[in-house]
């Protein structure tokens, strides 16, 4: 059986489907990721798959869309894949028109959070996109066997817009966490100390961390500043770090400029990519994601639950499973930094509650969000890989 996945980067597929890969590769599947190139195509194959490149641009260009379906149908053609598997935008909507016409058996996607095109106060231009989108959307669902949402708010605003049947939906809560990678302990102390002699942390000093794929307004940037600027006399051996690449292409992008207007000495931004989450992850006290963005379900929080860390979040779609208020940690509106910041202090000033919120953090990413648990369900529910292949047309 051949199977190909297809995403908009390299990094998210192998970070976020590694664990799928792997268990596909171990049922004898021949695996093939359809990825832009970057800087990951070692470290997929080194999980037994291989990685095709097809050029791909993350925003609306008409143009390069029609190539891409072209390219994607010529690659769906040649190969001769069993199922295709898509993820993200583009690819759900063009991989599955050219998987379509390329006669591909199973076609089946992933809505991994609906994020700035479905976002409630878009622009003009944002509104134009969304119709476009929605369109799109629709058609290709009626293309495609089964969409994977990671959330049942996602699931339900798409059943509800007329965009899927609902017998073509299928819930799984996020992609799931590996344990077995991240876990407290499983980054060696002299690490620690090396990361904190980096950024100049002082070694008493704790940590709130925030994680942000991208370092855009929606995913909570002001709020974690503010946050941070209401507690520094309150709380001066904390400090807030924010990881969060720059996206200079996006509608939503901070300006580096704001950025550096309001620096304070107890807050650290690091402003470009990296691929040592578990190290910021081990050394913080309490994981933070104050995000409005419409998240599918934020993997930095499922990764700090894994690490058994108290969590804060907002009630907002996505990130509102993988909070129990109360249990293993806050819930609070969104776009509020006061409410952001009386929960941290909170948490600030009481250690056995963070001790107790992380674990049940620990509790519930083994009980629900076990990376395991979500690939047997990928493979039943969209796969269908516990029936017979005939019956996978």
């Amino acid at each position: 059986m051949k199977v190909a996945l297809v995403g908009n980067d390299d990094f998210s597929v192998w970070h976020f489907r590694g664990g799928l890969i792997r268990a596909l590769v171990s049922r004898g599947v021949d695996v093939s990721v359809i990825v832009p190139a970057g800087n990951y195509r070692v470290a997929i194959e080194s999980l037994g798959a291989r990685c095709l490149n097809v050029p791909m641009s993350r925003f609306v260009t008409p143009a390069s869309d029609v190539l891409l379906t072209w390219r994607l149908f010529r690659v769906f053609r040649r190969e001769r894949f069993d199922i295709v598997h898509n993820m993200t935008v583009k690819p759900n909507i063009f991989g599955t028109f050219a998987a379509w016409a390329a006669g591909v058996r199973r076609r089946v996607c992933l809505v991994s959070g609906l994020g700035f095109v479905f976002a409630e106060r878009a622009s003009l231009r944002g509104r134009f996109v969304r119709a476009v989108v929605r369109t799109l959307y629709r058609t290709a669902s009626k293309l495609s066997d089964k969409t994977w949402f990671q959330n049942p708010d996602d699931f339900d605003q798409f059943v509800a817009e007329r965009l899927i049947p609902r017998e073509k939906g299928v819930v799984i809560r996020s992609s799931g966490v590996n344990l077995d990678t991240f876990h407290a302990g499983v980054v060696p102390s002299e690490s620690l100390s090396a990361l904190r002699e980096e950024f100049g942390v002082p070694t008493g000093n704790r940590w709130v961390l925030m994680v942000a794929a991208r370092l855009v307004w929606s995913k909570g940037v002001r709020e974690f500043v503010e946050a941070a600027h209401r507690l520094r006399g309150v709380h001066p051996d904390w400090t807030f770090v924010m990881v969060a690449p720059p996206d200079p292409g996006s509608p939503d992008a901070v300006p580096r400029s704001w950025i550096d207007e309001n620096q304070s000495e107890n807050l650290i931004v690091v402003d470009r990519f990296r691929d040592d989450i578990q190290r910021f992850l081990a050394s913080s006290d309490v994981v933070v994601l104050a995000s409005y963005y419409r998240e599918g379900v934020p993997r930095s929080l499922l990764e700090g639950m894994a690490m058994s860390k108290p969590i804060v979040t907002c009630d907002s779609v996505g990130c509102r499973e993988v909070v129990e208020h109360g249990r293993n940690g806050f819930l609070i509106p969104v776009r509020d930094s006061h409410a952001l910041a009386a929960r941290l202090d909170e948490l600030m000033r009481d250690e056995r509650l963070r001790e107790a919120f992380g674990r049940e953090s620990l509790a519930m990413a083994t009980e629900l969000f076990d990376e395991r648990l979500v690939v047997r369900e990928v493979l039943s529910q969209l796969y269908r890989l516990d029936e017979p292949l005939a019956m996978v047309e």
